[in-house]
């Protein structure tokens, strides 16, 4: 029998703990203390009834019950991290013990001046590597409480450093196997954490595994000022959690996860992994990187299930920027250049060392008047393909619009020394060279 249009409606929904919700005083037992310490303004209704540790009817009851009682709100699915900014930014971040980092002369060791790397760029891959098992906030370098844009943020930044299209061509040794760990860790770090299951599995999995905060003692008082005499300067504290935040984290701590239930999650898990890899072996990247997903939200200690996911999610990216593309050329046909840019820009998120990519962005920046990011595309472009001259009429077109008259005749005449038969590059220069320099971009 198919689910009523209220109970659908209602499933989507993201529950939430009201405010001054631990002052209920409430008296429960283990399972439903568990399901309380669920509810995080990240999981939804659906999510809750099946790692909610109850038969689902008993989660809809409970859940139904706090509601009317007013201990648990709700929100709209499209909104699932409900917490309160403050008590989000507020909240410790929880730091676990990983593989020790290697410093000085074990990296030196493994350092090759030799390699057309450069040797500041082999140390920080060195490094990198060697904490590739660090939670997944420590590998990007973001908090536990920021949100999806900074996750995506930092998730390009790294994919720019550590991209390993960066050395193509280049005689990088094993660096291009470093490289390509490195790169698909980013990647299953960045989606897992921009997925809300997954990441309030994340999350929760471990803050379970961090130890009970030590109370900071009272600072005794301070005597009193002499007349005229400056007070010492206190230095700055970090604001402590709301009560709330707090309170929630006493809860996790207290109700686990029962074994019955711990175990079926596993199995699940197990389940789902398994169907990971006969799609990976069909090359069935989608369908296997959505099972390791759902392997993950039930099972998110799992080394396996997560390498699983980093291969197939690296190769969904290359159909996404496949797709990206083909609708980017598909619109600046279409008449559509700031349309097209976007989705350039997108396919940069998941190919930023793509010189065609970034040749082609900076040509639609420049029809929509967008000089800076032009100009970034188009060096860049040149930056990974020197000899082609096509970037660098390209970069010229750029810098004449910018009123850089010198810059552009540079550009110009590496594309057609490169290039000689390239015509619209000579045609730049005449007209450079015959356009007084106070006309170029408006500039003297």
């Amino acid at each position: 029998m198919q689910p009523s249009a209220a109970r659908r409606e209602r499933d989507q929904l993201v529950p939430r703990l009201a405010p001054g919700w631990e002052r209920f005083g409430l008296t429960l037992s283990p399972a439903e203390g568990f399901l309380l310490s669920r509810i995080d303004g990240a999981t939804s209704w659906t999510l809750l009834r099946e790692i909610g540790g109850l038969a689902p009817g008993e989660v809809d009851r409970c859940l139904e019950g706090w509601l009317a009682e007013g201990l648990v709100l709700v929100d709209a699915a499209e909104s699932p991290h409900a917490l309160a900014a403050s008590e989000l930014q507020t909240a410790p971040s929880v730091r676990t013990q990983g593989p020790d980092i290697p410093t000085g002369d074990a990296i030196e060791r493994q350092v090759d001046p030799g390699l057309e790397i450069p040797v500041e760029a082999q140390r920080r891959v060195l490094a990198f590597e060697a904490g590739l098992e660090r939670p997944y906030h420590e590998l990007l370098g973001v908090g536990t409480g920021v949100d999806a844009k900074a996750v995506k943020r930092a998730y390009f930044q790294l994919s720019k450093e550590y991209h390993p299209d960066r050395y193509y061509r280049r005689e990088i040794g094993p660096y291009a196997e470093k490289l390509d760990r490195i790169f698909k860790k980013i990647v299953e770090a960045y989606e897992l954490l921009t997925d809300p299951t997954t990441r309030a599995e994340i999350e929760r999995s471990i803050a379970a595994r961090a130890p009970e905060p030590v109370p900071t003692p009272e600072p005794p008082a301070a005597a009193p000022a002499s007349a005229g005499a400056n007070p010492p300067a206190s230095p700055p504290s970090a604001p402590a959690p709301s009560a709330g935040r707090r309170a929630l984290e006493r809860l996790h701590r207290q109700f686990r996860i029962p074994d019955a239930i711990l175990a079926e999650r596993r199995g699940r898990a197990r389940e789902f992994h398994a169907a990971a890899l006969v799609a990976l072996h069909k090359q069935r990247w989608l369908e296997a990187a959505g099972s390791a997903r759902l392997a993950i939200a039930f099972d998110p200690s799992n080394g396996d299930y997560k390498k699983s996911f980093g291969d197939a999610q690296v190769r969904v990216n290359e159909i996404r920027v496949k797709e990206l593309l083909d609708r980017a050329e598909i619109a600046a046909h279409g008449n559509a250049p700031q349309e097209a840019l976007r989705l350039f820009e997108e396919a940069l998120h998941y190919r930023p060392h793509d010189p065609a990519v970034n040749a082609r962005a900076a040509e639609l920046a420049l029809d929509t008047g967008e000089l800076a990011p032009a100009r970034e595309y188009a060096e860049r472009a040149c930056e990974l393909r020197s000899e082609v001259g096509a970037y660098q009429r390209t970069l010229g077109r750029v810098l004449a619009r910018e009123g850089l008259r010198e810059k552009a005749l540079a550009s110009f005449e590496r594309a057609v020394a490169l290039d000689p038969k390239d015509n619209r590059a000579m045609d730049e220069i005449k007209k450079l060279r015959r356009t007084p320099r106070r006309r170029i971009g408006g500039m003297r």
